[in-house]
């Protein structure tokens, strides 16, 4: 591998992971192309308060509906929760409990096909604004109705990257559009994908290389990285 391979990170990353790319020979630069926010309108939060005293069955795939979610429960629930693995899980755990885990999968098609096979719904969606069809389309197709409620708001942030990186990871298909904005890749630059959704959208903008981490979370995707050039330099 050669010396200092340029790696840019689309989002931020525990400082734990930025030194160990550093220490692989990596220069790591952290360039955030979109804000996340709790956003929980009035009609949410009453919806969340009634969930709260019922038995449902309930989605998250991302760390930010969990949370926004957990800052209006006030005690424990008696959900059936189906969830996005590694980042998601750990956070589902941490504010639930394991034991209302039904369903994990590392990406939403996977988590669709998987709820579909433990409930026949009703299901609730807590997703952000700018939340994908996968899993609503595909519930909908197998007959389960699914309750849409937007807990968080993803703004997008499009700024110029200075100079070609060697490799660019992508955590989301909202900074891959944010990205391409102002971008446009440099024809060796490898894009580093946290999930398929994420690669998808990166291959209808671009004909670089793309890889794709096999668990979603940011540990697996600087290892990912650095497996990649370690190999392949």
């Amino acid at each position: 591998m050669k010396d200092k391979i340029h790696i840019i990170s689309t989002a931020s990353l525990p400082v734990e992971h930025l030194q160990r790319l550093e220490q692989h020979g990596f220069e790591a630069e952290v360039i955030p192309f979109i804000r996340t926010y709790p956003s929980v309108s009035e009609e949410s939060w009453q919806r969340i308060k009634k969930l709260e005293e019922q038995k449902a069955t309930v989605v998250f795939t991302s760390v930010h509906g969990v949370a926004a979610v957990a800052e209006h429960i006030d005690h424990k629930v008696n959900w059936q929760i189906a969830c996005i693995a590694s980042a998601t899980l750990d956070a589902v755990i941490k504010h639930f409990d394991q034991s209302n885990v039904i369903a994990t999968a590392p990406y939403a098609t996977q988590l669709a096909e998987e709820l579909i096979n433990h409930t026949a719904g009703p299901v609730v969606f807590f997703c952000g604004n700018k939340r994908l069809d996968t899993i609503p389309q595909q519930l909908q197709s197998a007959g389960i109705t699914v309750e849409e409620i937007v807990v968080y708001h993803t703004e997008l942030i499009p700024q110029q990257v200075k100079e070609d990186a060697d490799g660019i990871m992508f955590f989301s298909g909202s900074a891959v559009e944010s990205f391409f904005m102002k971008n446009v890749l440099g024809k060796n630059t490898v894009c580093f994908a946290i999930g398929t959704t994420t690669a998808d959208a990166l291959r209808e903008r671009t004909g670089n290389k793309i890889v794709i981490a096999e668990n979603p979370g940011k540990k697996e995707m600087t290892e990912l990285v650095i497996q990649y050039y370690h190999e392949y330099s």
